[in-house]
């Protein structure tokens, strides 16, 4: 009997070019590199038939008999650290490469990976249509023609926006939102703005390429340390340019020719599409972006790069270079090559499956009755179905992950009616876990009882009152049905079935580092928001460290972020009430990030109230301070120091060794000396807390000190009953200590919001809002103002008109601050008339001219009076 193998037919291809790379005929070398610094030596190289086994890398997946075997082609570039980036480029041209045609090629890239690593990002590159005559100079990423730049490291920025992975064209990397990029495998959709969703941060990516040992891939002859997930140094990737040059194109200046580009990891035997380069898309003028993106010449040549966009050279550079093995151009479009690790079988190879048992002898019509035949044959089809049901990807199995941003999962088992986890430790001891954040999928019309038998930090009393939460699509939080604890045991499940496949599951509702650095962006773009004094453009104070976390991930750069928010037209010689407000300094403690969010979310606010205090107060916010653990899912530490406490080092002489709270405590330091004035009004720091003898959220506050009698704190009490006050000792090198030591704040609070209330989101962002007005009554609101006085500082003036304008139309429990100013609770032309009799500007108002409005008449008021809105607040 012959053994039974499935066999693979595949198309005939005319392969129009081959070349193992063992010798450089037909190739051209250019090098478009800057000035070498005094004292160094350019070793920038390409090397053709390179043995790269003797640095333990394994054969390029793609090799063919006859090959000389571990041979390939290295380029080395920007060794000794130029004054400026540095790009080399091999190219070979041909003729034949036109119409539709398809380059493959096999690529490497190795890196200076080590916890002291220093210049380790570069970018490979293959592209078609190259041509060294079109080349530009070493800040054009790609020179020219059309393919694709992808990193090392995944800690690649190309200033403006993060660069892990390029399409590029005639030199210009493109826009993200110009559609090139395949969105749908891609998952760029998740960021906005140019190139910002091409970072190896990406979850998809990282589930595509996960992050591994990196000496246990190359045997210990190579670099040290460990591969970021999402990013492809330390591994094999093929690379596929699908090249139809006649194309048609989605876009719309008339030229033709697209490029589809694939890359497929042997490591983790997972590929994805990047995208279609379309010749056909121009830059966008209108999206404030100018990428110079224009139609590339895509036949005649292909180009293999190495790029270094950056002036710092590798601190090892042995350690740093692109190979190439294999490359292959075919006529027309032939697809990526299959994967090297096993796939599960396609649905529709259930048939061959059965036929190739027929044929080969599994079973046989010759040497079994008819019966016997259709038994074994019921038997098999049974068999094989329940074989390929179990292998196959279109079937979904119970899965649980915690490997994304703000994720944490240490293990779990179990099946779709009782699952067990498991919670990581990185900092309490002793096997006791706080934050647990994943994704369960495959969960759909289940009612799963999930159960953590584990001591939990600070007590498992502390779980008592507590829920968990779970979300559909990441956003939307509720609390389980049932949460029960008994003794080291917690349990939580619904009363209900779960009625989506895929569900987020939480102990708080999170708040990761990727919404913190959207929610930075969109206040940054507000007018009332500008980046510190201490900071970039994008307001970057300063990075975390590479480091490798508890699960032995390598964790890439995060940005520490910075933002002052005021009305930048007040800003005078005259100082301005100051405060500085932080968060997330304690990784897992999101509901105090929660409230923060609710505070500048008001501060930069249409409310006349928000509008009238960013007159005379300014906030210093920094609002993620600890951003690596947040990322990496942690408990309370930074991942450069799991094993102590953030909140107990905030001195210069205790910081030196934690380089993301030196980098903010010097910003701070700073940021408050940048503008008139000497004092620190307030300092809030907001944490999150289990639950405590407070009973309720509560402020750590110098109590003996008077602080508790400040007026914005007794405001605050006032507007939130429920807070209470703690006595702060401030002897530990806190932020608060910090700041009363340092900054010379006048009030310096830690204010702690407590889990195991169970309360929604709704009113962390109140209880922010709260802290807000609460300053306004403090600094700005006077005793018993005038009707149309509506910011209540007064006087009447345009700032109260424009709070009239913003508040027309309410028909219901408005309020005075509205533009309420007959209080009937509602905004209408009666109110504006009050306005105009109570004006007390030195020049009449517009709208003085007008006829007396009925109410249904003011909208065509408030087109009358634009005009004397230019003066905002």
């Amino acid at each position: 009997m012959v053994p039974c193998f499935l066999l693979q037919a595949t198309q005939g291809q005319t392969l129009l070019f081959s070349d193992n790379l063992s010798t450089g005929a037909g190739w051209q070398y250019s090098h478009f590199g800057g000035t070498a610094k005094p004292g160094t030596t350019d070793i920038s190289s390409a090397d053709f038939g390179f043995d790269y086994s003797q640095l333990g890398i394994p054969e390029a997946p793609h090799s063919l008999p006859g090959d000389l075997g571990t041979a390939g082609l290295r380029l080395a570039a920007n060794t000794p650290g130029l004054w400026a980036g540095d790009q080399i480029a091999a190219v070979y041209q041909d003729p034949s490469f036109s119409g539709q045609y398809t380059l493959q090629v096999d690529v490497w890239l190795n890196w200076a990976a080590s916890p002291t690593g220093a210049g380790t990002t570069e970018h490979a590159g293959v592209l078609v249509g190259f041509n060294l005559a079109d080349a530009q100079n070493s800040f054009a990423p790609g020179q020219n023609g059309a393919g694709v730049l992808f990193d090392s490291d995944g800690d690649a920025n190309c200033g403006t926006g993060i660069c892990d992975y390029m399409l590029v064209k005639d030199g210009a990397e493109l826009d993200l939102a110009s559609g090139q990029y395949g969105e749908s495998s891609f998952g760029a959709g998740n960021q906005h703005g140019y190139d910002d969703g091409d970072s190896n941060a990406n979850l998809n990516l990282q589930t595509l390429f996960p992050s591994f040992n990196i000496a246990a891939v190359t045997g210990g002859q190579n670099a040290s340390g460990t591969q970021p997930a999402g990013s492809l140094g330390f591994q094999w990737v093929t690379v596929t340019l699908e090249v139809d040059a006649d194309a048609a194109g989605s876009g719309i200046n008339g030229h033709s020719g697209t490029v589809q580009v694939t890359l497929a990891s042997q490591q983790s035997g997972n590929s994805f599409v990047l995208g279609t380069i379309d010749n056909s898309v121009d830059d966008n003028p209108f999206d404030g972006v100018n990428t110079e993106e224009r139609p590339a010449h895509l036949e005649g040549g292909i180009g293999l790069m190495i790029t270094d966009l950056y002036a710092s050279g590798p601190s090892n550079p042995y350690h740093a270079f692109a190979l190439f093995d294999n490359v292959r151009v075919y006529d027309g479009l032939v697809g990526p090559p299959p994967s090297s690790p096993a796939q599960a079988p396609e649905s529709g190879t259930f048939v061959l499956l059965l036929l190739s048992m027929v044929f080969c002898g599994c079973f046989s019509p010759r040497r079994m009755g008819i019966q016997s035949m259709a038994r074994r044959f019921t038997w098999l089809v049974l068999a094989t179905t329940a074989c390929c049901i179990s292998c196959s990807p279109a079937w979904a199995v119970l899965n649980l992950t915690g490997n994304f941003d703000h994720g944490s999962l240490l293990s779990w088992s179990g099946d779709v009616n009782n699952i067990n986890l498991v919670g990581r430790d990185n900092f309490f001891g002793g096997g006791q876990w706080r934050w647990m954040y994943f994704e369960a999928s495959d969960v759909q019309g289940h009612q799963p009882v999930f159960k953590i038998d584990q001591l939990f930090a600070g007590g498992n009393s502390a779980l008592n009152t507590h829920k968990m939460v779970y979300s559909y699509d990441n956003e939307n939080w509720a609390f389980f049905d049932n949460n029960q604890r008994a003794g080291t045991e917690y349990t939580f499940s619904n009363n209900t079935p779960f009625t989506a496949d895929k569900v987020y599951v939480a102990f708080a509702q999170p708040y990761s580092y990727g919404r913190s650095a959207a929610h930075a962006a969109q206040i940054l773009a507000t007018p009332w928001a500008e980046p510190t004094s201490s900071g970039d453009a994008n307001g970057v104070i300063g990075q975390t460290p590479i480091a490798v976390d508890d699960l032995g991930r390598l964790n890439p750069k995060r940005d520490i972020v910075a933002y002052r928010i005021t009305n930048p037209a007040t800003d005078s010689a005259t100082p301005k009430h100051k405060v500085v407000i932080t968060t997330g300094l304690h990784a897992g403690e999101v509901l105090g990030t929660h409230t923060f969010e609710g505070l500048v979310n008001w501060l930069t606010s249409d409310d006349s109230r928000a509008a009238r205090l960013r007159d005379d107060a300014e906030f210093f916010a920094y609002p993620l301070l600890n951003a690596a653990g947040r990322f990496a899912g942690y408990n309370r530490s930074t991942v450069e120091n799991p094993d102590e406490d953030p909140n107990r080092i905030w001195h210069p002489t205790l910081w030196d060794e934690h380089q993301d709270i030196r980098a903010a405590g010097e910003a701070m330091l700073a940021d408050v000396q940048s503008t008139p004035g000497t004092v620190v009004d307030a300092f809030i720091d907001f944490h999150s807390t289990i639950p405590a003898s407070a009973g309720d959220d509560f402020g750590f506050i110098e109590i003996s000190e008077g602080d508790a009698n400040a007026p914005f704190w007794q405001h605050l009490l006032a507007l939130q009953p429920n807070v209470q006050q703690v006595e702060s000792t401030g002897t530990s090198w806190t932020s608060a200590n910090f700041a009363d030591l340092l900054l010379n704040a006048d009030v310096d609070i830690t204010f702690e919001t407590e889990f195991g209330n169970n309360r929604p989101l709704s009113y962390y962002h109140t209880l922010g809002k709260n802290f807000g007005i609460a300053f306004y009554k403090a600094w700005v609101q006077v005793p018993n103002p005038v009707a149309a006085d509506f910011d209540e500082d007064g006087d009447v003036d345009q700032a109260d008109l424009a709070a009239w304008q913003h508040g027309f139309g309410t028909a219901s429990a408005a309020e005075h601050h509205q533009g309420d100013a007959d209080g009937d609770m509602d905004v209408d032309g009666a109110d504006f008339l009050t306005w105009q009799t109570q004006y007390t500007g030195s020049i009449s108002p517009l709208a003085a001219s007008a006829p007396i409005p009925e109410p249904s008449g003011a909208v065509l008021l408030g087109i009358a009076i634009s005009a004397i809105l230019s003066a905002r607040h």
